[in-house]
Parts: structure tokens; sequence; C-alpha cells
């Protein structure tokens, strides 16, 4: 068998494909992280435009709970006066029904 000879330029050939190979490596390397910032820019944003609702939303609800706390104190503080003044007109005509009276002492 006959030994095969080298072209004379094989290994500046071989090294220039090796260096395409490592160029479009590199280009396709920072197209990724291009594409990974991208992703997390937008995944933050998510996250915060979430968190930022939730914020509102929460504070919303907040301001709901106190509102309706607010005018259940005021229902029950209603309700309560009527009860007293009802009371005491029952407590009055009884006191009438037996011939007596509540004197009340005007300033």
């Amino acid at each position: 068998m006959a030994a095969k000879k080298m072209r004379p330029d094989f290994l500046i050939q071989k090294r220039i494909q090796q260096d395409n190979q490592y160029a479009v490596a590199a280009d396709y390397a920072s197209k990724m992280a291009a594409i990974s910032q991208v992703t997390h820019w937008f995944e933050g944003k998510q996250k915060f435009d979430f968190a930022e609702t939730e914020k509102r939303s929460s504070e919303f609800i907040k301001q709901e709970m106190d509102a309706c706390s607010e005018e259940l104190k005021i229902r029950r503080r209603t309700r309560l006066r009527l009860l007293y003044e009802t009371e005491a007109r029952a407590y009055e005509s009884e006191l009438a029904a037996l011939g007596l009276a509540v004197q009340r002492m005007v300033n």
C-alpha cells in the first residue's frame, strides 16, 4: 500500500474549519445569552406585575373590610340605642300601670 500524501494546505484548512465552528458556536452562545437576558427581564416583570396587582388587591380588600367593620359598628350602635329606648318605654309603661313615674331632671 502506498502512503497517501496530504494536501499541502490540509492543516491550514482544518484550522480554518475549526475556527469557523468556534465562530458559529460563539455566535449561538451570544444569541442564547441575549434570549436569556430578555427572558429573565420578562419573567421579572411578570413577577413584579403579579406582586403589584396582589398588593393593590390586598389593599382594596383591607379597605373594604375596614368599611364593612365601620358600617357594622354603626348598625350595632343604632340597634342597641333602639333596644335601650324600647326597654325604657316598656319600663315606663310598667311603672305607669302601677301608678308610678320616672322623674327626669332637666338642666
